[in-house]
């Protein structure tokens, strides 16, 4: 399992982010962001996204995996919109509720696989 994406290289977690990732034993001191790559992607059983437009530009981008690529929310039991919000920025209720939703969504996931 990996992480990239459009946005960095190199932007570590904001603090609220490695507070809320503690919580749920998780260390995230040490992560950086990097840049998605055609290798990275390749080497993907499957590519998770944070929104529809995220999916989009994957799969222009990487026309290869589109089949690969799902959108995280959709695997949400709880009805809500088709993006988790991106928490950068904002306060640690934010971080709270995306972690929130993104294990609601892991949940899901790993019932399926």
């Amino acid at each position: 399992m990996c992480s990239a994406g459009f946005v960095g290289p190199g932007r570590q977690v904001p603090e609220y982010g490695i507070t809320v990732a503690q919580r749920r034993g998780l260390d995230l001191t040490r992560h950086r962001s990097r840049l998605v790559t055609p290798i990275l992607v390749r080497r993907a059983d499957l590519v998770i996204v944070m929104d529809p437009i995220q999916a989009r530009d994957l799969r222009r981008a990487f026309p290869f995996a589109a089949k690969r690529v799902i959108v995280a929310a959709d695997l949400d039991p709880l009805a809500g919109p088709r993006d988790i919000a991106d928490p950068w920025l904002q306060p640690l209720a934010a971080f709270e509720a995306s972690y929130e939703r993104l294990d609601r969504c892991a949940a899901t996931l790993a019932k399926i696989i």
